[in-house]
C-alpha cells in the first residue's frame, strides 16, 4: 500500500498541518511586535534567528511541510485515477475543485516566495526589510493574497480535523472560522500598518 494515501500517510499529513498551524500561530503573534516599534521587532528577530532550537525548527517545519504537500497531491492523484463514481471522493458543491487546488497552488507558491526572501534578506533591519518589501505595490498584492489563501486553507484544515475527531456541531465550525478570521486579522495589521 502507498504510504501517502494509507491511513498512516493520512494521519502524518494531519500531523504536518497541526504542527504549521501551531507555528502560524505563534508567527502573527511574533510579528505583532511590528507594532511596537523598529527596535523592539528587530531585537526579536534577532535573538529569534540566532536561537539553535528556532534553526532546528524550521528544517523540521521544512520536513513536515514536504510530506504534507507530497501526501495531498499523491492522494488527489489517487483519487483522481478511482473508477467510477461510487469510489471517488467529491468536492464540497460549495468548494469546487479548480478553486480548492488554485488556492493551495497560490499558498504553496506564497510559501516558498516568502522563505525565498527572508533568507536573501538576512541581516539586522528586520523592521525596515518588512517596510521596504510591503511598501511595492505588487509584493503588498502578493502577501494580501498569501494571507488570504492562507487563512481559507486553515479554516479548511480545521473543519477536516474537527470532523475527523467526530465533532460536527455548528459552535465548532464556527470556532474554525473564528481562528481563521483571528489570524487573518493579525497578519492583515501588519500590512495595513505599513500602507496607512
Amino acid at each position: 500500500m502507498n504510504f501517502t494515501n494509507s491511513v498512516v500517510g493520512k494521519k502524518w499529513m494531519a500531523i504536518a498541518g497541526l504542527a504549521w498551524f501551531s507555528y502560524i500561530i505563534f508567527h502573527m503573534v511574533s510579528l505583532l511586535i511590528f507594532h511596537q516599534g523598529e527596535q523592539s521587532f528587530n531585537s526579536f528577530y534577532q535573538q529569534l534567528n540566532q536561537h539553535s532550537l528556532y534553526q532546528i525548527m524550521v528544517v523540521f517545519l521544512v520536513m513536515l511541510f514536504s510530506l504534507h504537500v507530497v501526501t495531498a497531491v499523491v492522494r488527489q492523484i489517487a483519487n483522481n485515477k478511482s473508477k467510477g463514481r461510487g469510489y471517488k471522493k467529491s468536492y464540497p458543491h460549495e468548494i469546487p475543485r479548480v478553486a480548492a487546488w488554485s488556492g493551495a497552488s497560490i499558498l504553496f507558491i506564497f510559501i516558498i516566495v516568502h522563505v525565498v526572501q527572508l533568507k536573501l534578506f538576512v541581516n539586522d533591519h528586520w523592521y525596515q526589510i518588512t517596510v521596504e518589501l510591503l511598501s511595492q505595490p505588487l509584493m503588498l498584492a502578493f502577501y494580501l493574497l498569501g494571507v488570504l489563501t492562507l487563512s481559507v486553507h486553515l479554516h479548511h484544515g480545521l473543519s477536516n480535523v474537527l470532523q475527523t475527531l467526530g465533532i460536527t456541531q455548528r459552535s465548532y465550525h464556527y470556532l474554525a472560522i473564528s481562528i481563521s478570521l483571528i489570524l487573518f486579522v493579525g497578519f492583515l495589521s501588519i500590512l495595513a500598518s505599513v500602507v496607512l
